[in-house]
């Protein structure tokens, strides 16, 4: 074969080229985009997975446990507090908090309230597998309601659930899916909660990234996760009591009004003047006159047989 007859391969064509490298290129845009938004959700934090065993291990008044949430997937948890307490309380940590380095803010709770706590680690964080995403949480707070209506025995009647921050979402979805009518069947055990905590809670996913990203002009278009608690509000018609500190630098105070403004009640607001996001519960007169006024809540709500 001469060289004559080796004949060079065409040149894909310029459009052609061009089509292939905007693919690329948009690709790698959606892949950056999915990136972004899971690091600004959900943070990558140090996070102990030694601690809570051993705390569990010492103290008389944990026990853990170990549940499937909706999905299949293994979580962990504990129950802290008599399990003669009257009040049920199943907790919806806020973002990179985890089961055992606030023992001591629960057990002051517990025993003020005269309740106990179901608390867990949401997938991937500290002894849960997994990775976390919204629809991931959801299916946590659930599985997790379930647990504690089918195995713990809980009454609905008895249980409050506590969404902090971040946990606001899983804890007003929760709500929603065991108001709904007909209820989702891994929810047909159970039944409305006694009432819905909510501390430092934002409106929405989009309006946080319109907040924190101005100069992207509609940064609520990017969200992939969404954790619309203003939405849901209309639809929680159950005693809210809702909490949040005039100066809380990561969640406005303006994005709690406008939340607890939306619920239907009967609802009672608690704004804590000069406090921040995460120093709630790090005075003890303030942690204990919100825990006073936690009594009074349910003292005006009582169990309903």
């Amino acid at each position: 074969m001469t060289d004559a007859a080796i004949q060079p391969k065409p040149a894909a064509p310029a459009s052609l080229r061009v089509a292939v490298f905007a693919t690329l290129l948009a690709i790698g845009l959606l892949l950056a985009l999915r990136w972004l938004n899971q690091v600004s959700v959900f943070p990558p934090t140090s996070k102990d997975a030694s601690l809570a065993p051993s705390l569990a291990s010492s103290k008389p008044d944990v026990r853990e446990v170990r549940f499937a949430a909706e999905d299949g997937l293994e979580l962990y948890g504990w129950v802290q507090g008599s399990n003669d307490a009257p009040v049920k309380i199943l907790q919806a940590m806020g973002n990179a908090e985890y089961v055992g380095p606030r023992y001591a803010e629960y057990a002051r709770t517990c025993a003020e309230l005269d309740a106990q706590f179901l608390l867990f680690d949401y997938r991937g964080f500290a002894n849960s597998p997994g990775r976390p995403d919204e629809a991931g949480l959801y299916a946590d707070t659930r599985g997790a309601y379930r647990f504690a209506v089918e195995e713990l025995k809980w009454r609905p009647s008895q249980i409050v659930v506590w969404g902090r921050s971040l946990g606001g979402g899983p804890a007003t979805r929760l709500v929603t899916d065991l108001l709904a009518d007909p209820r989702r069947d891994s929810l047909k055990s159970g039944a409305p909660p006694r009432a819905l905590f909510i501390e430092a809670t934002f409106t929405s996913i989009p309006e946080m990234a319109t907040l924190a990203m101005p100069h992207l002009i509609v940064p609520h278009w990017l969200c992939y996760s969404m954790f619309d608690n203003l939405a849901r509000a209309p639809g929680l018609k159950l005693p809210v009591f809702h909490w949040h500190g005039d100066a809380d630098e990561i969640i406005p105070f303006e994005q709690g009004r406008r939340l607890h403004a939306a619920l239907p009640g009967p609802a009672t607001f608690l704004a804590l003047p000069g406090v921040g996001h995460n120093n709630v519960w790090d005075d003890a007169e303030r942690a204990q006159r919100i825990r006073a006024a936690m009594r009074e809540f349910l003292a005006a709500h009582p169990e309903k047989r």
